[in-house]
């Protein structure tokens, strides 16, 4: 599957898929003779405490092998430039583009950038927050396609490009603290052979708002779809198809799904180029003329009462859906208010197989939250936030193993603490908990696992503020429990 193609190592893993389809997808331009449907998807794997990487793609061509003939990418649908938050995609893919090709072979891609900018958590500033700009070293990325892409007629083509961080960008701190960057793009393509019944990839965590709903069967026996709007308004709108299998969480039925409702999607591309939903979790309706939307980001800090009670929190704002940046900036940090009226829940329910609950006591710093909510703002003053709804969002974490707890017969049932790089999780104890669909990436289980290499664990992490066993293991009081969809070990 894709999310298990991203470059291992200290690398970020950029995942950029070419599909060629002859229909069954209202996102993707129409077919014609000699061309496909292109879809391009990109991943990224992080680390440490950089809480956002973003970068403009400004241009994508592909060039026909042998010759110097190049062919436009469209870059984020219609937009002349698509900016893209590496930090948000650990482990994760989300699609970039979405246009028709010729019918021909290609060796090479070629990709402009400008802009980059890194946003680091920083305790020592108030908000914690560093803000680096980072200066350009090579803004065109030329990368050899090895083997060569070949693209035919009602066939599907895919392309991975993978995005090496730890080559690409270079971190500097002088005798006066400071801080810069520089960008280097360091990348590597190579076509995608699609798995019989997996199609090329299976999305999960994906993000976006709808805006058009169409509750009634279509093509390729689906029973229904939606348009979902992607990177905040800045990508492409990609159809996102219903079989009877799927999974609708948050409304009744598609036919009651709203316009500009927030969802999480896991889905998958299957062999012919179609978007095809496993789950959906739609949450509150975005009205930007009253102020309601959808803040992503990270808890850099709660307050309770000796409770547990949680009566705010603050939030570093890594996205907006829709965006209102021109009003609340992103990288800002915001104030939550939660209130007796305000819901929660998580995403990703199979992920939950523990059945652990979402509530105020369970909200600790370093989690990634979805708040729907309406804001307010005021001179000289943060942001703030009266919740509606708070949702844990699946998030991958990346560390070492401290220990193993625990180990069952099939490998792959079990526990094991778990040292996040993160700062901002290392205010409580973390243990990480597997079942025996968990997927393991870069090892066959648990007992592979080795502490000198770097761990990604993707999951959702529950705070547990009282002692208690969860699923025949003993967790202590104030640990920070990861019920873990995927561990991924970097080689």
């Amino acid at each position: 599957m894709l999310k298990r193609m991203l470059a291992a190592g200290l690398v970020v893993g950029l995942a950029a898929v070419v599909l060629a389809s002859c229909g069954g997808n209202e996102a993707a331009a129409p077919a014609s003779v000699g061309k496909a449907a292109l879809y391009t998807f990109i991943g990224d794997t992080p680390a440490s405490d950089v809480l956002s990487m973003r970068i403009s793609v400004t241009s994508m061509t592909l060039t026909q092998q042998g010759t110097t003939n190049e062919v436009d990418l469209p870059v984020s649908g219609s937009a002349s430039s698509a900016r893209l938050d590496f930090a948000s995609l650990r482990d994760f893919t989300t699609v970039l583009s979405v246009a028709s090709m010729p019918e021909v072979t290609y060796d090479k891609i070629t990709l402009n950038f400008s802009f980059p900018q890194i946003v680091l958590y920083d305790p020592t500033q108030s908000p914690p927050v560093r803000v680096v700009n980072a200066a350009m070293a090579k803004a065109t990325a030329v990368v050899p396609i090895r083997p060569a892409l070949a693209v035919v007629k009602d066939e599907v083509a895919a392309l991975r490009l993978d995005f090496d961080l730890l080559r690409s960008i270079a971190i500097e701190v002088d005798t006066d603290g400071h801080v810069s960057g520089t960008l280097t793009p360091v990348m590597k393509a190579a076509p995608i052979v699609p798995v019989e019944g997996q199609g090329f990839g299976e999305f999960d965590g994906l993000v976006g708002f709808v805006r058009t709903v169409a509750p009634y069967p279509g093509t390729e026996n689906f029973t229904g779809a939606f348009t979902l709007q992607l990177l905040a308004g800045d990508g492409p709108a990609i159809s996102v198809n219903f079989t009877n299998s799927t999974q609708l969480f948050g409304v009744p039925a598609l036919n009651q799904l709203e316009t500009g409702r927030v969802v999480e999607v896991e889905a998958v591309i299957d062999e012919k180029g179609n978007f095809v939903a496993k789950t959906v979790e739609v949450g509150d309706r975005a009205v930007v003329d009253e102020n309601k939307l959808a803040f992503l980001g990270y808890v850099t800090s709660v307050t309770k009462d000796q409770s547990g009670k949680l009566s705010q929190f603050s939030l570093y704002v890594r996205e907006e859906q829709p965006d209102v940046s021109y009003q609340v900036p992103l990288d800002s940090v915001v104030i939550v208010h939660v209130s007796s009226t305000t819901t929660f829940q998580h995403s990703s329910r199979s992920t939950n197989f523990a059945s652990l609950p979402f509530d105020g006591t369970a909200v600790t710093p370093g989690q990634e939250l979805i708040v729907h909510g309406k804001y307010t703002t005021a001179q000289d003053m943060p942001t703030t936030v009266d919740a509606n709804l708070i949702v844990l969002k699946l998030q991958t974490v990346q560390g070492n193993l401290a220990s193993l707890v625990q180990v069952s017969p099939d490998g792959r049932t079990g526990a094991f603490w778990f040292a996040p790089s993160l700062t901002l999780l290392q205010s409580a104890p973390v243990m990480v908990m597997t079942n025996s669909e968990t997927v393991f990436v870069g090892v066959l289980g648990l007992g592979d696992l080795t502490s000198q290499s770097f761990l990604l664990v993707k999951g959702l992490p529950f705070y547990q503020m009282q002692a208690g066993t969860i699923n025949g293991v003993a967790v202590p009081a104030g640990t920070l429990v990861i019920t873990a969809r995927q561990v991924h070990q970097l080689q």
